[in-house]
């Protein structure tokens, strides 16, 4: 069996799927975040994929003219923590433009429900907090990786700002924008010291 590490982004997974459909093994593959790289000398036949967003965007734009609506399910579960490997068939399906089962769509539509609530959790927050407002820098604490759902309507709700970011303190990870542009990374945690911050405690949400 195949076994494919990667940096545990979307982006990565979408790189690790144009992997699968070039090599034409589209059954028994492992996949494997590379936080977990001890597990790679359990496996005699691995390969660790390098993100490439350009790849990524790719297969991003087939995904999405096969069946835009499950792909961006199928990036929300991503996001809400559904098993990579199993988010991966689906995608493998759908890049084949096969028709993703009654099962499996439900579960995919539940997964995205489920974090579009906790996104619509958060902005009520933001938007009835007004002490926020005076901040460059928002604390969450999300199981979910809901941030990557959240940098438009931040946007909008701190327009007059040109720097912000959001760390999601649950997984030490933060969104910067700046210089309109936005930048995603990995933070030591919700204490580190980073430009333009005023510190905030982090609201919980989702556990």
């Amino acid at each position: 069996m195949k076994n494919y590490f990667y940096d545990g982004t979307f982006n990565g997974l979408l790189t690790i799927l144009n992997t699968v459909l070039q090599s034409k093994i589209l059954v028994n593959f492992g996949v494997f975040n590379m936080q977990n790289k001890k597990q790679v000398n359990l496996f005699d036949d691995y390969e660790i994929i390098e993100t490439d967003k350009e790849i990524a965007k790719q297969i991003w734009t087939l995904l999405s003219k096969n069946s835009s609506i499950a792909t961006n399910h199928i990036y929300k579960s991503f996001l809400a923590n559904d098993n990579e490997h199993y988010l991966l068939s689906l995608l493998t399906k759908i890049a084949a433009n096969q028709e993703l089962s009654k099962k499996e769509f439900i579960h995919i539509e539940k997964s995205a429900q489920k974090i579009e609530r906790e996104k619509n959790r958060i902005l009520s927050y933001l938007r009835y907090n007004s002490q926020l407002r005076n901040t460059t820098t928002i604390y969450i604490k999300s199981k979910y990786k809901v941030e990557f759902l959240l940098t438009k309507n931040i946007r909008s709700l701190f327009a007059q700002y040109t720097h912000w970011q959001i760390i999601n303190s649950y997984h030490n990870h933060c969104i910067q924008f700046t210089d309109n542009k936005f930048t995603s990374k990995k933070v030591i945690s919700k204490k580190q010291e980073i430009p333009f911050q005023i510190q905030m405690n982090p609201f919980k949400l989702a556990g």
